[in-house]
């Protein structure tokens, strides 16, 4: 069978010149229109990419699985003010972009609000500790007045929380500050870890007054084991003066 006309074979210029004009521009069409597009994979479905931010790991996963695509963690999170620890604080590629079904989406978890040692603030005056706190991006909170037979009037006392605990950025850090002259006050101690009756037999040795009695639950502590005291303990106090208990149920 001849595909080529005979006027052709014997014109091999001619066949030549067609063979150029006709054929070579409908393979490139087939290359560039069929070819192509499945060896660059442009054949291949896409979708957007939904958004993941600020859902926790589970949410961010099970969204991306129903759109098709998968989920791959970096080793560590990083600290954030604005997205709540464990929620998605990065996610790669951006929501909206447009990528290959199957594509991996790489997630970075928050922290949260980082954590900062609070400072030792005793002996120190009320502004210097003001300062300090907000180096430390801490705020300052209630101002408490407490009588102190060795610190002077103005100076810090203590904190609360106290000094070398653990607190968030931007959490209130309350000042303990000596009002000077304990003269007829009472030390009161640190209740914390007593039992209820010892706490209680203390307060009364002391001339002050049992308060509200709160239980609260506690995994580690013994039923009746004191928590937490208002006023705080190293506070000097009148005689007769309220103390509150929470103690573990």
């Amino acid at each position: 069978m001849k595909f080529v006309p005979n006027f052709l074979n014997r014109r091999p210029m001619l066949f030549a010149i067609v063979f150029w004009v006709f054929a070579v521009p409908a393979i490139a069409a087939v290359i560039n229109w069929v070819v192509m597009p499945v060896t660059a994979g442009r054949l291949t479905k896409t979708l957007p990419v939904p958004n993941v931010v600020d859902l926790s790991a589970d949410e961010a996963e099970a969204v991306l699985k129903r759109a098709g695509l998968n989920a791959k963690w970096a080793k560590e999170g990083r600290y954030s003010s604005e997205i709540a620890a464990n929620n998605v604080l990065i996610q790669m590629p951006i929501a909206g972009r447009t990528v290959k079904e199957s594509r991996t989406v790489f997630l970075t978890l928050s922290k949260g609000r980082q954590e900062v040692q609070i400072p030792d603030l005793r002996g120190v005056s009320l502004r210097q500790a003001e300062i300090s706190l907000q180096r430390l991006e801490l705020v300052l909170g209630s101002k408490i007045e407490g009588a102190h037979t060795a610190i002077p009037r103005g100076v810090v006392i203590r904190t609360e929380p106290e000094a070398g605990s653990k607190a968030r950025i931007g959490s209130r850090v309350n000042i303990i500050v000596s009002s000077g002259n304990s003269s007829g006050k009472v030390l009161l101690p640190n209740l914390r870890e007593m039992s209820l009756g010892r706490a209680m037999a203390v307060i009364d040795s002391l001339g002050l007054t049992l308060g509200n009695v709160t239980n609260m639950p506690s995994e580690d502590k013994l039923p009746n084991t004191v928590l937490t005291l208002n006023p705080m303990p190293g506070e000097y106090l009148e005689p007769g003066t309220t103390i509150d208990l929470t103690v573990a149920e």
